[in-house]
């Protein structure tokens, strides 16, 4: 039995005697690995027994139709996954990181660059690197840090990097450091990425036309690196002694 429909099966009450050992450990095996638990619905990660789950669904819906039609909804980004639609994975891990981040304007240039990526190559490209824009800009106002709007995007970079510790100068460990350096070359290429190809500055230099592939790198790459600046932001103002 798959864990969707045991859940089903109990919230509707067509199987009273369950005693937990299915569910328990059908959640253990999607919790243990780190991106299907991303998928997971909320009350799977929070209700650790099938008995903590019970008070839940009851609360929350009367009917068994509202409850068959709720639990089937919130088990489809897993699904999704596991039949074979791996893009939305990765779109789904990093716009929880993205999501999280107390920005609108942020919110809405990883949104313009997922619904571009497919039929305006050239503006997908464009909104990526204006959601690493934001996200820097974002960190060093919530860090006080000044800058200065006339900041290309690899000096805007920086500046964030060095507030974060993750200037690669800033480390002794070679793969750390290789790791970092490669996070600065892609801030480099992007710029120029944008400048090559995008619709930024009109069109672009010799007819070459961005395809899909580009702007899926470009928004992937940007994606990855906009969560792990503001994972890294938050995780450092928490263990700041003033919090």
């Amino acid at each position: 039995m798959n864990l969707r429909m045991l859940l089903t099966r109990f919230a509707t009450g067509e199987d009273k005697k369950e005693d937990g050992e299915d569910y328990k450990n059908l959640r253990n095996e999607f919790v243990a690995n780190s991106f299907t638990k991303a998928l997971l619905p909320e009350f799977v990660v929070s209700c650790r027994v099938l008995s903590d789950f019970w008070p839940y669904i009851k609360r929350r819906f009367g009917t068994y139709a509202e409850r068959r039609d709720y639990i089937r909804e919130e088990f489809e980004p897993l699904l999704a996954y596991l039949e074979g639609d791996r893009v939305y994975l990765h779109d789904s891990v990093i716009g929880n990181s993205v999501e999280k981040f107390d920005c609108d304007t942020v919110h809405h240039l990883w949104s313009k660059a997922l619904d571009r990526r497919e039929t305006d190559p050239d503006g997908a490209i464009t909104a990526a690197r204006s959601l690493i824009e934001s996200v820097c800009k974002q960190i060093l106002r919530e860090r006080d840090i000044e800058y200065d709007d006339s900041f290309d995007l690899p000096k805007l970079f920086k500046t964030t990097a060095r507030c974060l510790n993750l200037a690669p100068q800033l480390h002794n460990e070679s793969i750390l450091k290789q790791i970092l350096s490669g996070v600065q070359t892609t801030i480099h290429g992007f710029a120029s990425l944008r400048n090559e190809l995008s619709d930024a500055h009109g069109q672009p230099k010799g007819g070459y036309k961005v395809g899909k592939r580009h702007s899926e790198l470009a928004v992937n790459l940007a994606g990855s690196v906009a969560s792990f600046l503001i994972q890294t932001h938050q995780e450092t103002l928490l263990k700041s002694p003033i919090n």
